[in-house]
């Protein structure tokens, strides 16, 4: 190995030490030997040796993410890496697998909560940013992977942020273990464990935080908490442990430090109530409080945190009792320190002094449930127990106050320890679990100016676990060494086993302190004594003694040397409960008091084995509990495996963006972030990858770059040109021993200082050739120009003379021209003048024979209207009188009609002759069928009547309206023939003009008042008619409604007739029987024509015999024929009641009631028995039923079975859907009350999609016909109104929108009402929308929730396929950033930038054709495609701001690239498809831009956020600045400035705005329903459609048909 100077040459940029700063930059100006003449800021020049200076690295803005990356791997090094992050609020930062997180002292909320948390699950450590969720990630994977505990150790001092890491490492884990995998919390109290665990925090933080020199918060012991979890990874327990509380806080406070936070919240925050309960006063009254001034925390009300630790308590299952106890110990405790003691009697005894000292005491007692005197008599004297029994002692002043402060610190340890077993029993530790995770948030290496036993004690835990440190962080180096396939076997290992063998060994410093504190007279200068003569002590290195203290002494650890202060350790290490305390506390009158003290070994006072009574004190050192404690953790660290995390404090002041270097490399040491690199720098320190290598020491061989060797070999080869041995080539790394990174640097700045001679030695030719060229050229130019200068000059003067002469000429010119303009505007403006004097009287006179025209026509237009006025409203007064009577006289008939049924005594009489008719023969019985169908013609005809009568009236009241109009038109032609005659008898008529006047004007207040009465009578008249016509036309709707349901039916029956002919032939020989028992059988023929809801109600009824006679018959069977049958039905069963002469509510004598048939077993007369024809008949109406409900089925079943294949399309529309709309309108099932035909329609659409849920093509075919037939039902279905409706369940009104929730909304009032027929059925203008029953409605909901289900599964499957792609699309290929221009390496990673995106492009394209095959409406394939470069734009966004490596030059134009490749698709495409899908990548199109963009520096913060990128915020704008460099040309990224701005204006909106600079995926449904419906049509839908092979089995020849849509209102 070469000596240090030999990597140091000019130039160098190294480091140098520094008092203040711990580290400069300097650079070398002389090498002098082993010296280097370095010149550091402010151009300082200092002489230090070469080992001294160790060199920088390459300086990249911002710092980079893992530290073991660094060329030189350095406590310098390290110390700037984390400053350069932390000057960028990039707080976390990786040595290897171990996280190192500076305090910011500030809110940085963006960089935690549930969308960081979805980025870093799942995410490989080191792949996003460093963050505290990646370790903790980490640790949950590895557990669920290997099924091994894992540990989370997190250290640092006091103000370092390690209670909030461990918050942040909690709900992480409680977010990942929270639910288990069908979503189920943990059934329990009613709070999830993960709530409890956390709710926790808070709780312990009150009871174990107090405010320190360094910290507001600070933790006073060490917790570890271990979270359990069950084998699907879910939070099944948890526990909680603590180590060593800082009891001597509670009776000791340093200025300006305070107590525990629960005193002050106590103080504070009881109520006036609780206070008067707990007899509390102000904290400064306190002694344990007023030992410091710092009673309030700034930003803190202590108020509002005792109201959230009474929360807490709840929260963890503290119930109030227990709370109420708690505080009243701790009340107890603040009292007790108010007991103040003077002298006694003698000297060596003590008493309470009067008046407040008193007081308190009795307030203590009274608050622990104790007497007033024996709680005096137990601070005041010791017992002490001896052969010949107890002799009491008492207790001087002194040693009384030391009795009363080991009383108070006793007392709420045992509080502490007895909070955190009842949180532990609420959460309850699973102890079968599969694994668990810990959380050690333990106190770092504390140095101070004194040391007590606390620091010992805090500093061998730290030593502990620095050796567990130092083997985990030797493994991982070995591992990756054992993975890398590398030589390490002499690699040395650093251990401080010596210091713990000092410290914790057989007759180490804690054994002797035990030892000497057996001892009661012992001092601390008998325990320094003690161990300075011990043997460990003296013979151990790390051991020594002050020179200036004989009460002192030192050990060098890790971290450095520390001195201690035996003062108080002796007291300190002692833990036993005085018998006088015990005693008292476990004889209490209080529960919780009592159960504090209880000793169930000891309980009754006597030693088991010997009978006699127990000694004052039970001794047990602090000591030896922390050293049992410690050997129980560690061996529970051993088999779990460890992750770290070391928090820094970086300042002093806690003020944000404060780095103090010298405090921060303080806590380096001590946290072992440097021991760790020196471990690493024992074996190979510089690790770089192949390519990394290759990229930046291709200098040393450039003719190997354009070889064919890969980069290993090329590594090798350039390794061995060096001349290097000792190095390590692995799997995938170059591994260098200390100071070959130096050499290789050196080597490749004096090649690039020799290429930069050979550079400038041609540069200064080309320049000095260059400056000859120039100066000839000037010369020839000078003289050139001299020449050419008076030749100009002679020109110049010639010049002048003939524009001299040009002047003249056009100056005599210009003044004959304006000569001649002037007279001429002189003469135009004379003539201008007389002209308009002219035009202007000649208007004149028009405009005033224009005025006397005007009056004139006004006069006569005025006349001509008042008489065509008059003559209107005569003609209207008539009218309406003619109308109102003529429209009463047709409602009165309309109401006889209505009430008299005279229509239906028509229909009556004639269906009575029909009947008639049908005595003979059954050919009658088609004779009657035909009249029937003539009937019908003849009702129809009647109505048309009643249309033509109103279109009469309607005609008679316009030709009433012309009438009048033609007789004003007539007179008004009369008047202008006479009106000359007029003129001519004017004079003779002016007197009787005057006359007619006086007489007009009297008429005129007579008609003027008969009018006014007209008119009211007018507006009578008019409103009755308007509500003459609203119940006509109500009226009219109610038969023509009658009418097309009359037709349907008729139909219906037709077509059940046709059916039932031959069967009617067979049995036509057995009717023999008489006329009215062929009418009855006739009747029952037409019964089987019910449609399937009156056939199930026939079903319910008694059976019937349909061959009795007529006068048997019960006319309440005939009812639901009358009701519900089909038309012939219905005529028959009513011709047969007219038989009866009345209502069928009455029946004649000798008719039977329903009752009577009941309990009849035939329908005969009384007594008759049932014939054989009428048995017959009832057979074979029950095989007829049963035939058709058979048929029904089989063809359900066909077309649920059509359903479970691809029916395909036919004209661009989906055969499914048109199918399904068809048959449900052909087998009426819209109208059906109970159907089970909707629910396996939806069951077997339902199977199909969770079968092929992963195939799009399928998806999309099922999404088609799903949205088609919401489409036909929404046009041609309505709610039912009316009676009917009442029968749907209560629900139905109020039904659940989703995305096409419009479709289940009823109609507007504006909207056509329709009435219901049948398919087909056009003989009254074609079908009109249906009626809809509940389970149509139903159906209509279900089939919205299939559109809600499918398009999202379309996208997530499009999401998965692509993915995987993403990645290679964010980040560049290794290789397309070196220089090696042609070569196959760049060749392929230009492929791959290409094909990474073309097979994103690839999966789009084969997407829309998919859909287009499918023909899925364009909304919808528009938003599919806008979700889908939504999540495109968020995933490729988010990679940019968590991966350092993805914010570099050469990236951003990479991913512009592939950019610009989906810019040309989408355009290809067109916006038919994909709609606005180009704005959904605004984010990653500018963040992209940024990338990319020149001279970055020079960039305003204002140009950034208004040109470059207007959508980006400001934490992501900062973000993007701070992780950005310039692997290809080194340029800087935004200026100082502009940073501090981002910085601050990220401070200011910090409580308005969101703090997450990540974006978040959309999965919400991007469309409406009014989007897709307004695309749709119905061309095509109602069209016949070809029955698919799977039906031309069954009856589906109406599918062929047109399906006519009706247009009336």
């Amino acid at each position: 190995m070469a000596p240090d100077s030999d990597v140091h040459t000019l130039g160098t940029r190294v480091w140098v030490k520094d008092e203040v700063e711990s580290w400069k930059k300097g650079d070398v100006l002389k090498l002098d030997g082993e010296n280097l003449v370095i010149t550091i800021d402010g151009g300082k020049q200092i002489i230090c040796k070469a080992e001294d200076a160790p060199i920088q690295n390459p300086d990249t803005r911002g710092g980079v993410e893992d530290m073991t990356r660094l060329p030189y791997l350095h406590e310098p090094g390290v110390l700037w890496n984390l400053r350069s992050r932390y000057l960028f609020d990039d707080i976390y930062t990786y040595t290897g697998t171990i996280l190192i997180a500076v305090n910011p002292f500030a809110n940085l909320q963006h960089l935690y909560g549930p969308h960081m948390m979805d980025q870093y699950r799942g995410a490989d450590l080191g792949e996003l940013s460093p963050h505290v969720y990646a370790i903790a990630d980490s640790a949950y994977r590895q557990m669920r992977k290997e099924k091994k505990g894992q540990s989370i150790l997190v250290s640092g001092e006091s103000g370092a942020g390690k209670t909030e890491t461990s918050k942040l490492l909690m709900k992480y884990l409680a977010y990942m273990g929270g639910y288990s995998e069908s979503g189920d919390q943990k059934k329990g109290s009613g709070r999830s464990v993960e709530e409890q665990v956390l709710e926790s925090n808070p709780l312990l933080e009150a009871f174990g935080n107090a405010k320190t020199v360094r910290n507001d918060n600070s933790s006073r012991f060490g917790k570890y908490v271990e979270i359990n979890f069950s084998s699907k990874g879910v939070i099944s327990g948890a526990a909680i442990r603590t180590y060593l509380l800082e009891r001597s806080r509670v009776v000791s406070v340093n200025n300006p430090e305070r107590n525990y936070h629960i005193f002050y919240q106590v103080c504070d925050g009881a109520s006036s109530e609780e206070k008067s309960r707990w007899q509390l006063s102000a904290a400064k009254e306190y002694h344990y409080l007023n030992q410091s001034t710092c009673f309030t925390l700034p930003g803190v009300d202590n108020a509002k945190e005792f109201r959230a630790t009474v929360y807490a308590m709840s929260a963890v299952g503290i119930p109030g009792q227990d709370q109420e106890a708690v505080f009243r110990v701790v009340s107890a405790i603040l009292s007790l320190g108010n007991i103040a003691f003077g002298p006694g009697q003698d000297e060596e005894s003590s008493v309470v002094l009067p008046g407040p000292p008193s007081e308190y005491a009795r307030i203590t007692a009274e608050l622990l449930g104790v007497d007033k005197g024996g709680l005096v008599k137990a601070l005041t004297t010791r017992t002490r127990q001896t052969p010949d029994g107890p002799i009491v002692s008492p207790l001087d002043a002194k040693a009384a106050l030391e009795n009363r402060d080991s009383l108070a610190k006793i007392l709420y340890s045992k509080m502490f320890d007895w909070l955190v077993a009842r949180i532990n029993n609420a959460i309850g530790e699973d102890k079968k679990c599969a694994a668990s995770i810990g959380v050690l948030d333990i106190y770092g290496f504390e140095s101070f100016a004194v040391n007590d036993f606390e620091q010992l004690c805090i500093n061998l835990a730290n030593e502990k676990l620095q050796q567990h440190f130092n083997q985990h962080v030797f493994k991982m180096e070995q591992a990756e060494y054992e993975r890398e396939k590398i030589d390490w076997s002499y690699i040395k290992f650093v251990d401080n086993q010596d210091v713990l063998d000092l410290l914790e060994g057989k007759m180490g410093i804690l054994d002797l302190l035990d030892e000497q504190c057996r001892f009661p007279t012992s001092t601390p200068s008998d325990l320094a004594n003690k161990l300075f003569t011990s043997g460990i002590c003296k013979d151990s290195k790390r051991f020594s003694k002050p020179k200036r203290s004989v009460t002192a002494f030192s050990i060098d650890h890790y971290a450095g040397d520390v001195t201690y202060e035996t003062t108080n350790f002796l007291d300190k290490n002692k833990d036993f409960v005085v018998a006088e305390h015990q005693n008292l506390l476990t004889s209490s009158s209080l529960p919780f008091v009592k159960a504090l003290f209880y000793d169930p070994e000891n309980d009754a006072g006597v030693d088991a084995k010997s009978g006699k009574g127990l000694k004052a004190f039970k001794f047990n050192s602090v000591g030896s509990q922390f050293k049992k404690q410690l050997a129980e953790l560690m061996a529970q660290l051993h088999t779990m495996e460890p992750h770290y995390i070391r928090c820094i404090k970086p300042n002093t002041l806690n003020q944000p963006g404060n780095f103090e270097n010298k405090n921060v490399l303080h806590q380096l040491r001590c946290g072992g972030v440097l021991e760790a690199v020196r471990i690493s720098c024992a074996g190979f320190p510089s690790k770089r990858p192949f390519a990394d290598f290759v990229d930046h020491f291709w200098t040393l061989a450039p003719t190997l770059i354009h070889s064919d060797l890969d980069d290993r070999e090329i590594s090798r080869k350039i390794l061995d040109k060096a001349g290097f041995t000792g190095y390590q080539v692995g799997e995938t790394k170059v591994f260098l021993r200390a100071g070959q990174m130096a050499l290789l640097d050196k080597q490749r700045t004096d090649n690039l200082n020799a290429a930069a001679t050979i550079m400038q030695k041609y540069a200064r030719g080309f320049l000095a050739r260059r400056c000859f060229a120039a100066a000839r050229r000037s010369v020839l130019l000078l003289q050139a120009a001299v020449r050419g200068f008076f030749v100009r000059m002679e020109f110049k003067r010639a010049r002048e003379l003939r524009g001299a002469l040009t002047i003249q000429r056009y100056w005599r010119g210009y003044k004959a021209r304006s000569d001649y303009k002037k007279a001429y505007r002189l003469v135009l403006q004379i003539q201008s003048m007389w002209r308009g004097r002219t035009a202007r009287h000649r208007f004149e006179h028009m405009r005033r024979l224009h005025a006397v025209v005007v009056i004139q026509t006004a006069f006569r237009v005025w006349k001509a209207r008042r008489r065509f006025q008059r003559q209107r409203e005569a003609a209207i007064l008539m009218q309406c009188m003619f109308r109102s009577k003529d429209a009463k006289r047709e409602l009165r008939r309309l109401r006889a009609e209505a009430r008299e049924g005279t229509k239906l005594l028509e229909d009556k009489k004639a269906l009575e002759a029909k009947v008639v008719e049908l005595l003979g023969t059954l050919e009658t019985v088609q004779n009657q069928r035909n009249e029937l169908r003539q009937q019908l013609k003849d009702e129809k005809v009647s109505n048309q009547d009643l249309d033509r009568r109103l279109k009469e009236l309607e005609a008679s009241n316009a030709l009433l309206l012309a009438e009048a109009a033609k007789a004003s038109v007539e007179e008004l032609v009369a008047e202008r023939t006479s009106r000359e005659q007029f003129e001519k008898e004017s004079a003779d008529l002016t007197v009787q003009l005057r006359d007619l006047t006086e007489r007009a004007g009297k008429e005129k207040a007579e008609s003027d008042r008969k009018l006014d009465s007209a008119k009211d009578y007018i507006a009578r008249m008019q409103n009755e008619r308007s509500d003459i016509d609203k119940r006509f036309h109500a009226m009219k709707d109610d038969l023509l409604t009658r009418l097309q349901n009359a037709c349907s039916q008729r139909d219906e029956a037709r077509a059940q007739v046709l059916e039932l002919q031959a069967e009617m032939e067979k049995v036509k020989e057995q009717l023999t029987v008489k006329e009215r028992q062929l009418m009855v059988a006739s009747a029952s023929a037409a019964a089987a024509a019910l449609t399937p809801a009156a056939a199930a109600a026939a079903s319910h009824a008694a059976p019937v015999a349909n061959g009795s006679p007529a006068a048997g018959l019960d006319p309440s069977l005939l009812t639901p024929l009358v009701q519900k049958g089909a038309g012939y039905a219905r005529a028959l069963s009513e011709g047969i009641m007219l038989g009866f002469g009345g209502a069928a509510a009455t029946p004649p004598a000798g008719i039977r009631t329903g009752e009577d048939i009941g309990r009849s077993p035939a329908l005969g007369a009384p007594g008759g028995p049932e014939t054989e024809a009428e048995r017959k008949m009832r057979e074979l109406q029950a095989k007829q039923a049963q035939m058709l409900q058979d048929k029904r089925k089989a063809e359900e079943e066909r077309l649920l079975a059509a359903l479970s294949g691809n029916l395909g399309f036919h004209r661009g529309r989906p055969l499914a859907a048109i199918i399904i709309f068809r048959c449900c309108l052909q087998w009426r099932a819209f109208q059906a009350d109970r159907t089970s035909l909707f629910d396996r329609i939806i069951g077997v659409i339902g199977s199909q999609i969770e079968k092929q849920q992963d195939d799009n093509a399928f998806l999309s075919y099922w999404l088609t016909n799903t949205v088609t037939l919401l489409h036909l039902l929404q046009k041609n279905i309505k709610p039912a109104s009316g009676s009917q409706s009442g029968k749907r369940p209560v629900g139905a009104a109020t039904a659940a929108r989703g995305v096409f929730g419009t479709l289940f909304g009823t109609r507007s009032p504006n909207a056509p009402a329709h009435n219901e027929a049948s398919i087909h059925g056009g003989a009254a203008g074609g079908f009109k929308p249906v009626e809809a029953k509940y389970p149509a409605l139903l159906f209509k909901q279900q089939l919205d929730a299939f559109v809600q289900k499918i398009f999202p599964m379309m996208r997530d499957n499009v999401k998965k396929q692509i993915t995987p792609m993403l990645a290679n699309c964010i980040m560049t290929p290794k290789g397309t950033t070196r220089a090696r221009s042609g070569s196959a390496d760049q060749q392929s990673a230009q492929i791959a930038i290409s094909k990474s995106w073309g097979e994103i492009l690839g999966v789009m394209e084969s997407l829309l054709g998919i859909l287009r095959e499918a023909n899925v409406p364009k909304p919808l394939v528009q938003a599919l495609f806008k979700q889908l470069f939504s999540f495109v734009n968020v995933n490729l966004f988010n990679q940019l701001l968590l991966r350092r490596e993805c914010c570099s030059f050469s990236n951003g134009e990479h991913v512009r690239t592939g950019l610009a490749q989906v810019e040309q698709w989408i355009q290809a495409t067109g916006a038919e498809y994909v709609g606005e899908s180009w704005e959904e990548l605004r984010f990653i199109r500018q963040a992209v831009q940024f990338l990319v963009i020149g001279n970055k520096q020079k960039r305003t913060l204002d140009e950034i956020t208004s040109d470059l990128c207007p959508v980006l915020s400001v934490q992501q704008l900062y973000r993007i600045s701070t992780m950005y460099w310039d692997d290809r040309y080194n340029t800087e990224t935004v200026s100082s400035e502009v940073l501090s701005r981002m910085k601050q204006q990220m401070t200011d909106v910090n409580s308005t705005g969101s703090h997450s600079f990540l974006l978040d995926d959309d999965a919400t449904l991007p469309f409406a329903a009014s989007d897709v419906l307004s695309t749709l049509d119905d061309k095509d839908l109602n069209m016949g459609v070809p029955i698919p092979e799977a039906l031309r089995e069954g009856d589906y020849a109406f599918l062929e048909k047109e399906l006519k849509i009706s247009q009336a209102a």
